[in-house]
């Protein structure tokens, strides 16, 4: 059963647009420094503003973003499922959370902290490439996307 459930976290894993391209091995060296945790329905996973120190993929269950949009105006802006994460910024930068995410039912998670992750990229040059050129890949498409409605807006 150990080995099932590992099998389908490395599935989950290498779904993950960031991690693109790691091998097993590689995946494994993620695993090792992760956590699962569980929290129940409305527990907050954190706040807006909070210090950024972990990434989180959604093993099982259902997450909301939130943001303030103005002076204790709160904005549901997203709605996160199994398979999906969040946090990924806090991996490189520790910058303060730019959202609120919040259980939407009892879900379980799998977190890595920003320190552990950095210790794997910081001894392992072939781990690093990859992952970086991943996330300067996703950082790009995203920063794309976000020009587009930038420019929808504008007119």
């Amino acid at each position: 059963m150990a080995e099932k459930n590992q099998k389908s976290l490395e599935e989950l894993i290498k779904s993950v647009e960031i991690f693109d391209g790691l091998e097993t091995r590689d995946i494994n060296k993620v695993l090792k420094v992760a956590s699962g945790k569980k929290y129940d329905k409305d527990e907050v996973i954190f706040k807006e503003g909070d210090l950024g120190d972990c990434f989180y993929l959604i093993i099982e269950g259902s997450v909301r973003i939130e943001k303030n949009v103005h002076d204790e105006k709160i904005e549901s802006v997203a709605t996160l499922k199994t398979g999906d994460y969040f946090g990924e910024m806090s991996l490189l930068d520790g910058e303060p959370r730019s959202a609120s995410v919040i259980a939407n039912e009892t879900s379980k998670l799998l977190e890595v902290k920003n320190s552990q992750f950095i210790k794997i990229v910081m001894n392992d040059d072939n781990f690093a490439r990859k992952v970086l050129w991943a996330f300067c890949s996703t950082f790009a498409k995203r920063l794309r996307a976000t020009n587009t409605l930038l420019g929808q807006f504008a007119k």
